[in-house]
C-alpha cells in the first residue's frame, strides 16, 4: 500500500503575544518554523499503514527549508522517499498554484493508492490544499479525518469529524485523505519522534529538487497578493449586572444592546 504525502514547513508562532504581522503583510521579528502539525499527522497516519501492510512512503514539499527541514524529518521517521519542489517560477504561489504543482508531482512519482496531508491554515493559506489536488487528480477524498477504520486494495473506510459529530466513509483507490486535527495526547495520529539511527543514516542524504523542467508548470497563473493590512480595533464592552426582577434595568439594558448593533 504506497502512500505519498504532502508536508509542509510554517511560521512557530505558538509563543507570540500581539500582532506580529504588519501593515505591509510581512512577519515581524525572526521568528522560527516547525513540521505543520497536521501533516505529521498525516504522515504517522501514513506510516501506520505502511508498518501493517507494507508498502512504500513518499513524502514531497514544496520551497527550500528556512529552520526544520521538514523532508529530513520525515526521513528520520522511515519514509522512504523525499522530493523537494524549488524554482524561481515557485516562489510566489496561492494554493491553486500549489494544488498543481503537486498534483503533477504526485502523477510524477505514480503507483500510490493513498495521497495525504493536513488540513491546515498558515501563512494566509486556506484549508482547500488537498481538496483541490484531489479535484485535479480527478480522485475521491474526505477532510477531517480522524481514523482509519479499515484498509484494502480495493478501498479505504475511515471515521471523519463533522459538525456535532462523526461519520464513517468508504472511498474507492485511490484517494486523498486530508488529516484533521490531533488534540487528544492519546491520539491514534499522534506522530513518532524521529529515530537516532535513522538521523545518522540520513543526515547527509541527498534529497531530489524538481524545478518547472521536471514538472507541468503550465497552469501557473498571476496570484493574488497582499498589498495592505489594516487592523481593526475590537470593541470594548462593559460586563454589567443586572437584577433580573427589575423590569425597568432590563428593559434599559435592552434598548443600550440594542442601540450597539
Amino acid at each position: 500500500m504506497n502512500s505519498i504525502v504532502i508536508v509542509r514547513e510554517i511560521w512557530d508562532t505558538r509563543d507570540l503575544v500581539g500582532d506580529v504581522v504588519g501593515g505591509d503583510g510581512e512577519l515581524k521579528g525572526n521568528l522560527l518554523t516547525r513540521f505543520e502539525p497536521e501533516d505529521l499527522n498525516a504522515l504517522e497516519m501514513a506510516l501506520q499503514i505502511k508498518d501493517q501492510q507494507g508498502g512504500k512512503v513518499t513524502v514531497i514539499s514544496i520551497h527550500p527549508s528556512r529552520d526544520v527541514d521538514v523532508l529530513r524529518e520525515a526521513l528520520y521517521r522511515d519514509v522512504d522517499e523525499a522530493i523537494r519542489l524549488d524554482d524561481p517560477q515557485f516562489a510566489a504561489l496561492d494554493t491553486l498554484g500549489m494544488a498543481h504543482l503537486f498534483s503533477s508531482a504526485i502523477q510524477k512519482v505514480g503507483d500510490y493508492q493513498l495521497v495525504l496531508t493536513g488540513i491546515s491554515i498558515p501563512e494566509g493559506e486556506n484549508a482547500f490544499l488537498g481538496n483541490q489536488i484531489a479535484t485535479l487528480l480527478g480522485l475521491p477524498h474526505a477532510s477531517y479525518v480522524d481514523a482509519l477504520e479499515g484498509i484494502d486494495e480495493t478501498g479505504v473506510t475511515c471515521k471523519r469529524g463533522i459538525e456535532g459529530g462523526y461519520e464513517t466513509v468508504r472511498l474507492p483507490l485511490p484517494a486523498v485523505l486530508v488529516v484533521g486535527v490531533a488534540l487528544l495526547k492519546d491520539d491514534p495520529r499522534t506522530p513518532r519522534t524521529a529515530k537516532a539511527r535513522l538521523k545518522l543514516k540520513h543526515r547527509k542524504t541527498a534529497i531530489p529538487t524538481w524545478g518547472s523542467a521536471d514538472l507541468d508548470a503550465s497552469h501557473l497563473t498571476p496570484v493574488t497578493t497582499l498589498v495592505k493590512r489594516d487592523t481593526v480595533p475590537q470593541r470594548e464592552i462593559e460586563s454589567q449586572s443586572i437584577d433580573p426582577e427589575d423590569e425597568a434595568a432590563l428593559k434599559a439594558m435592552l434598548n443600550e444592546w440594542r442601540s450597539l448593533r
